[in-house]
């Protein structure tokens, strides 16, 4: 993200704080105080340089941070045939796959062939936990390559990874508090069962992640709907009737409950005048 410097190991803790902020934010008409900003990321150690990446990092999602002018930064590519919704969304795109080459680049420094370094898996089963964050490091390649493989999702490949290495970092602590269990009897690392482990979180975290997504997006696609459909029966309704309809008469007329249309959120301005 623009701005910020975070250690590996906090790094996606951080990242998960932020786009649950985003969501709160949706539930707050998209706006959010800095106070408000400033609570939820008790306990991160960030400057107010860190604060102002933070916040244009919500502009980017359109949040508007209360007290904060969002300022999108200009967009490269045929900027001059597009409108301004159409900048902002090239701009982001581009910033992204900035982020992404940057990470790549990191990735492939610290990137290591962990089955030839037997002997470090073998201390850091022996209880020598000093090494996990080396192993996750040289891990990270096998992250994207994972990630790979749902590029046809339709999901941002940066979260899946970001997702990815946080099962990274629970499949250590599984690997840690069962470490002997991973020593051969003969001595050796039981490469096939810690290879195994860090694959199954990794990509267990993956799915996880998309399947949320997916189940998010579908019920964001029917609340839609469903809201289109009562701004239309009230329409129509009001029409038909010369006045505006109960609820229980927009009800027995589009079939959903009482119950659920007040329930349903981003009802229009229309709807909420039966209630």
């Amino acid at each position: 993200m623009k701005g910020m410097v975070i250690g590996m190991e906090n790094q996606d803790r951080f990242l998960g704080l932020l786009r649950e902020m985003v969501e709160i934010a949706h539930a707050q008409q998209d706006r959010l105080t800095k106070e408000e900003i400033r609570k939820y990321l008790d306990g991160q150690e960030l400057t107010e340089k860190n604060m102002q990446a933070v916040y244009h990092y919500l502009g980017e999602n359109r949040i508007v941070v209360e007290g904060y002018d969002f300022v999108p930064e200009p967009a490269t590519r045929a900027a001059g045939h597009m409108d301004k919704k159409e900048k902002m969304a090239a701009g982001r795109e581009t910033r992204r796959e900035a982020n992404m080459r940057l990470y790549h680049q990191e990735v492939e420094r610290l990137s290591g062939d962990l089955g030839k370094e037997e002997a470090m898996l073998l201390s850091f089963l022996k209880g020598d936990f000093s090494l996990k964050n080396v192993i996750i490091e040289k891990y990270l390649h096998k992250v994207v390559e994972f990630a790979q493989r749902y590029k046809k999702r339709n999901v941002p490949l940066d979260e899946v990874i970001a997702e990815g290495n946080l099962g990274v970092m629970a499949a250590m602590q599984i690997i840690m508090e069962n470490h002997e269990e991973y020593i051969l009897p003969g001595g050796g690392v039981d490469i096939a069962k810690f290879f195994g482990t860090l694959e199954m979180e990794t990509i267990h975290a993956m799915e996880c992640y998309i399947d949320g997504m997916t189940d998010s997006k579908d019920w964001e696609n029917t609340m839609l709907a469903k809201t289109n459909l009562l701004h239309e029966a009230v329409k129509y309704m009001t029409e038909e009737m010369g006045r505006m309809p109960t609820l229980e008469e927009l009800s027995e007329y589009t079939k959903i409950s009482g119950r659920e249309i007040k329930e349903i959120s981003g009802l229009s301005k229309e709807v909420k005048k039966i209630y």
